[in-house]
């Protein structure tokens, strides 16, 4: 849908603004007309994204470092080599948790984003506590789970099996509303607040429209 209001036109929103990447336009004529509007808050978008993207880069980052062999990665407590551990190693990312951490909540997530130490996520029943131990994001993809304690109701499910765009079997997966944690908890999730302050000399030109950029969604 057009940015502006005032349009009328039936002919698809699909150049984005430059700047922000936020809003879609139709025509240059319609972003002209709306940035008197826009212009309040396409800087904000804009810096917002910018962060975004930033934090997105060190997650990868963050990702690629393999944990040391030496330490508990959740409590980075030293292991005694003299004495025995029963510590759990994540075949994937490295991630070692001992024995008080294994059991713990968060500490006992792996880096992985879509699995724990090997046990992929959409096998499982939904946990708030799914999530990448790296990056805080919580798994949010497809659900097939195996051996659960509590037998979803058959309307939980998808019509037909499909592949799931986590592991790629074929399986009937839950429905999307059956796959957000406010259905199974109300434990609260930790939001990371973001103030942003703009002085009255920052200025802003209008930024062209980026019909390449369109992604469609």
């Amino acid at each position: 849908m057009c940015e502006n209001q005032n349009c009328t036109s039936l002919t698809a929103a699909d150049m984005r603004c430059s700047a922000c990447k936020n809003a879609y336009y139709c025509s240059v004529k319609c972003q002209k007309e709306d940035w008197s509007i826009h212009k309040k808050g396409c800087a904000l978008y804009a810096k917002v994204r910018e962060i975004n993207e930033a934090q997105e880069a060190r997650d990868a980052e963050k990702l690629k470092k393999k944990p040391w062999k030496t330490h508990c990665t959740g409590c980075n407590v030293r292991f005694d080599p003299e004495e025995r551990y029963d510590e759990e190693e994540c075949p994937d990312c490295g991630y070692i948790a001992c024995e008080s951490c294994a059991c713990h909540h968060s500490r006992g997530s792996c880096y992985c984003p879509n699995s724990n130490f090997g046990r992929k996520y959409c096998e499982m029943e939904l946990k708030w506590y799914h999530m990448s131990s790296a990056t805080g994001k919580s798994y949010k993809g497809d659900r097939h789970p195996i051996d659960h304690f509590h037998e979803f109701d058959p309307n939980a499910y998808e019509a037909e099996p499909r592949k799931c765009g986590n592991c790629g079997e074929i399986a009937k997966c839950l429905k999307e509303d059956y796959c957000s944690v406010s259905t199974v908890t109300s434990q609260p999730v930790t939001h990371y607040g973001l103030k942003l302050q703009r002085t009255a000399s920052q200025t802003l030109k209008l930024p062209f429209l980026d019909s390449s950029a369109y992604s469609g969604t």
